[in-house]
């Protein structure tokens, strides 16, 4: 298998930043529910 310089395999930067995501979103989540009630009643 030929070793090419020029390629980049970028599915490990987008498993890191999906991570992330998910991370930051579950974080934020509780947060989120509790303003969606205090405007909804």
């Amino acid at each position: 298998m030929a070793h090419d310089e020029n390629y980049h395999d970028s599915s490990g930067f987008l498993s890191i930043l999906m991570g992330l995501i998910v991370l930051v979103s579950m974080s934020c989540l509780p947060a989120t529910i509790g303003w969606i009630q205090a405007f909804t009643g």
